[in-house]
Order: structure tokens, then C-alpha cells, then sequence
């Protein structure tokens, strides 16, 4: 049984919407970074099939957040095949991200309750997502796109939710900047972050954050 649902995932990204997208291949390393995030405020961390020890990374640092940080998600990204979905699921993934829409992968996602966020680009990919039980579609490469790339496509199709990600400045100004084109959430590569320093992380991620939550008129 997953800890977090489909639904669960959309709350806690509307509640908490800047997402690092984070590989290491050194746990202690990988621990320090994702426990700097949480105390900023971070609720859903993705870190990616991207090395050739992420698989074993990953597994460490999901028995991690299940024992310190039960309300925190933590996905799964660069997945390809259900294979691959499969085994990071086995592993306690709490959302599965793709750089692609894999039919298949989406199913397993749907017949498992757990959020699935597929790479989509032009308005045919994100309308194909949406139909294939998509939670957010990935926009990406997000920097090349701009914010208003996704303001236009969401003229036509207003009821999807965006992740938005691809060279995204970790600045308050830009992160702002999204979420007034209409992102649900943001994902910022961890390489752009103050990761050498977990104070200054957690500093930057509280500044981001609050840069993306509306003003209280």
C-alpha cells in the first residue's frame, strides 16, 4: 500500500509547489540535501534515475523519509519504462516522473493510486497526458518555452496542472514569475541550488517558497 496518493500528491503541491529535482550518488550527501529542502519547506523532492547507483540512493533515502519526514513524497524522475517504474515503486516511490508519456507507465500509476507526472511539450502531448490520468503534465524544457508558453496553452486547456522544470533560475523573481503564468508547481534542478551549504539551502528554499504563494489582499 503507498503511503500517498494520486491526491495527495496535488494537495501537498498546491500547499508546497517548488519541487527539487535532485540526484547524488552519495547518500549521506543526498540525506543532508532533501533533510536542508524539508526545512525550508520543501513537501515533494524528486530525485532522478540519472546515475548508476540511483536505484540503491534512492531505496536509502526513501527508508530515510519514512522514518524522519513521514509527510514528505518522494518521487521518482527520469523513468522510462514500467520496468523501471515497477522497481521504484517496490522501493516506496511516492510519484513517478517521466521525461516522455508512456502509456504503460501511466496505467501502472493509475492502477496503483500514485501520481504520475509525464514530460509533455506542445499542446497535443499535454492533452494526451491529461486523458492518460496525467496529476501534473511536465512542462520541459521549461527555459526555452518561457511563461508565456504556458499561459497560451492554457487558453485551450485550463483544467490541466503544470509542474513547469528544464533550467528554471532558482531566483524568487523567476519562480514567481511561473506560478503567475498558471503552474501548479515549479521544479528546480538541485545544481542551481546553494547545496554546498544546508543553511543557505534551507534560507533560499523559504525564500523561493514564499515567493510562489499568492499575496493575502
Amino acid at each position: 500500500m503507498a503511503r500517498f496518493t494520486r491526491a495527495d500528491a496535488v494537495t501537498q503541491a498546491l500547499l508546497s509547489p517548488l519541487i527539487p529535482v535532485f540526484y547524488h550518488s552519495e547518500g549521506p550527501y543526498a540525506r543532508r540535501v532533501l533533510q536542508a529542502c524539508y526545512e525550508g519547506g520543501v513537501r515533494l523532492f524528486e530525485f532522478t534515475n540519472r546515475g548508476p547507483n540511483a536505484f540503491n540512493i534512492f531505496a536509502d533515502l526513501q527508508q530515510f523519509v519514512e522514518a524522519e519526514y513521514p509527510d514528505l513524497l518522494l518521487g521518482a524522475g527520469t523513468i522510462y519504462t514500467v520496468e523501471e517504474a515497477e522497481r521504484f515503486i517496490a522501493a516506496g516511490a511516492d510519484y513517478i516522473v517521466q521525461p516522455i508519456i508512456g502509456a504503460d507507465v501511466a496505467r501502472l500509476c493509475q492502477q496503483q493510486d500514485l501520481a504520475w507526472l509525464p514530460g509533455v511539450s506542445t499542446l497535443n502531448e499535454i492533452y494526451q497526458a491529461e486523458q492518460l490520468g496525467a496529476a501534473f503534465a511536465k512542462l520541459f524544457p521549461a527555459s526555452v518555452l518561457g511563461p508565456d508558453y504556458l499561459k497560451a496553452v492554457r487558453g485551450p486547456l485550463p483544467q490541466v496542472r503544470f509542474m513547469v522544470t528544464g533550467g528554471i533560475q532558482p531566483t524568487p523573481e523567476a519562480v514567481a514569475a511561473w506560478m503567475q503564468a498558471g503552474a501548479t508547481c515549479v521544479g528546480v534542478d538541485s545544481r542551481l541550488l546553494k547545496t554546498d551549504d544546508p543553511a543557505a539551502l534551507t534560507a533560499q528554499v523559504r525564500q523561493l517558497l514564499a515567493a510562489m504563494k499568492p499575496e493575502v489582499v
